[in-house]
């Protein structure tokens, strides 16, 4: 009995994502589908990763029809290989969608586990 409790217990809290670039959408939206609230805690100033930081001619590596995350195709000609402003604009209109719980501007700095 005493683990169902812990579960309930656990589910009221939310996972801490640290970054909304791709891993951690995908992490954030994977546990979504587990009925697991999250937050997403990202050091820049909006939900797209390193990608607005990058260097201003570079592309995707694959091509946009193999870029994109689930539940969302990535838009335009698949066989193109979309620009860095192209795929920061698709993650936080991904972020957007998914109606994700996101805080920009918050930098980890450590993590530690706290005693229950």
């Amino acid at each position: 009995m005493s683990s169902d409790l812990d579960s309930r217990q656990r589910a009221a809290r939310p996972v801490a994502v640290i970054g909304a670039g791709q891993s951690g959408l995908a992490a954030a939206r994977a546990l979504r589908e587990l009925n697991v609230s999250a937050v997403l805690l990202e050091a820049g100033d909006r939900p797209a990763g390193s990608w607005p930081y990058y260097y201003d001619s570079l592309r995707a590596f694959s091509p946009a029809g193999f870029s994109s995350m689930l539940g969302m195709p990535f838009p335009g000609d698949p066989g193109r290989y979309p620009t860095r402003d192209e795929v920061a604009d698709y993650l936080e209109r991904y972020g957007a969608a998914l109606g994700l719980e996101i805080q920009t501007n918050t930098r980890v700095v450590s993590v530690r586990q706290e005693d229950r």
